[in-house]
């Protein structure tokens, strides 16, 4: 396995990945769209800050690859204060496809944003997920998400905020 920046060279494998997500059901696939490959270039010029949606900030997006380039999952950093970014998404999102968990693979990728990213604005980053998926809470535990509270929403979800520091910031 290894970690790469999203890119062209990506593109065939993302097409593949994207439909997976969208299969499993995954929240941030839910309302892209069909397309792969329009989302897929759009979300390269959106790390560069092009091409955003209104009130969308840049975002960096990794992969975790196999050994053949087939995407296991995906991590997203998002540059930049909003109050969606801090109440509902998060600055870091990520998933492991199903076949790829229990093994660490959603701890290395987000120790990967946490190790190649300096701090936002606000301090620290927030990073959000359903309280209801286990897996997700103890991976951010494990990587030292520090809870700040369980939020309810109008749908009965409760999601999980917590507050996680850049290890990169601890190295300069």
């Amino acid at each position: 396995m290894k970690i790469e920046s999203a890119s062209e060279q990506h593109l065939a494998a993302y097409r593949r990945y994207f439909q997976r997500c969208r299969g499993e059901d995954f929240e941030y696939y839910r309302e892209l769209g069909d397309d792969a490959d329009d989302w897929f270039r759009k979300m390269v010029r959106h790390a560069d800050g092009e091409a955003l949606p209104a009130g969308w900030v840049p975002y960096q997006t990794w992969f975790l690859l196999e050994d053949d380039g087939e995407i296991a999952g995906a991590a997203r950093l998002r540059r930049g204060e909003t109050e969606v970014i801090q109440d509902r998404i998060g600055h870091i999102g990520f998933e492991v496809l199903p076949e790829w968990r229990g093994n660490g693979y959603g701890r290395v990728l987000l120790q990967y944003v946490q190790a190649m990213a300096g701090l936002p604005a606000c301090g620290n980053w927030v990073v959000v997920c359903d309280s209801a998926n286990p897996a997700a809470t103890r991976t951010v535990e494990a990587c030292g998400g520090q809870m700040l509270e369980d939020v309810r929403l109008a749908d009965g979800t409760v999601l999980r905020r917590y507050s996680l520091t850049s290890l990169a910031s601890l190295i300069e």
